[in-house]
């Protein structure tokens, strides 16, 4: 308070603050709260400052070092296509090494379609508000296992466990895919699992995003935040 100089840092194009560990929807339809009524939090106190400054005292950082810039090409529009990436050697810098039969090593984002079909759709539990897809984790394990197989030997010579986030818009869809992702089963692996809104301002070296709806009505639910499909996408490193 008197401080001559107050300088703030942060993403306005990110996440607002969490309530807890749910997402800010998701406490609303608990607590049968509109949007409306959650409306203070549902923008930052960061964004209102830094779109209403006057453009003499704020400055955007365009230079990211965290990504490969294929990475940050899913992201760039968040920003204008103003982010440029400050890696000197990508392909290098940000390899994955983890080519194998879906894996390619050119390859820094691959998108798993899943058709419109009933096995495949989004389930909820009885009387729950959250959901989960099944068929979805299947395939996040089937990837997981694909890494297992081609790292194993690496470790086997002294490489690290590679570190793998997988992280998913939903609360029910986690707790299923902690189920199923048991640390035994991937001795070459060090997994990480988390909500989207927990892992804002983290990052590991590959990451899986479950988007889990799946429907005839093309109804992304919480992915219509841009500011949380931004922070999904931005938390890998190399893959």
């Amino acid at each position: 308070m008197k401080g001559k100089k107050l300088v703030m840092v942060g993403d306005h194009r990110q996440l607002p603050p969490m309530l807890d560990t749910k997402t800010l929807e998701e406490v609303s339809q608990e607590i049968g709260s509109t949007n409306t009524e959650l409306q203070l939090l549902q923008e930052s106190l960061f964004k209102i400052h830094f779109e209403t400054a006057n453009d003499s005292i704020k400055k955007m950082l365009n230079i990211q070092y965290r990504m490969h810039p294929i990475i940050m090409g899913a992201i760039n529009q968040f920003y204008h296509g103003k982010l440029e990436c400050g890696i000197l050697k990508p392909d290098t810098e940000r390899a994955h090494n983890l080519a194998g039969k879906i894996i390619k090593e050119s390859h820094h984002i691959i998108w798993v379609k899943t058709p419109i079909e009933k096995k495949f759709l989004e389930e909820q539990e009885r009387n729950g508000t959250s959901y989960f897809n099944t068929q979805e984790i299947d395939a996040i394990v089937r990837l997981c296992k694909q890494f297992e197989t081609t790292w194993a030997s690496k470790v086997a010579n002294g490489k690290p466990k590679k570190e793998i986030a997988v992280i998913t818009f939903y609360g029910d869809q986690l707790r299923k895919i902690d189920e199923r992702l048991q640390s035994e089963l991937f001795p070459s692996l060090q997994i990480t699992t988390g909500t989207v809104d927990r892992f804002q301002g983290m990052e590991r070296p590959v990451v899986i995003v479950s988007m889990v709806r799946n429907n005839s009505r093309g109804d992304v639910g919480f992915a219509k935040k841009p500011e949380r499909v931004n922070v999904a996408f931005s938390r890998a490193q190399n893959y």
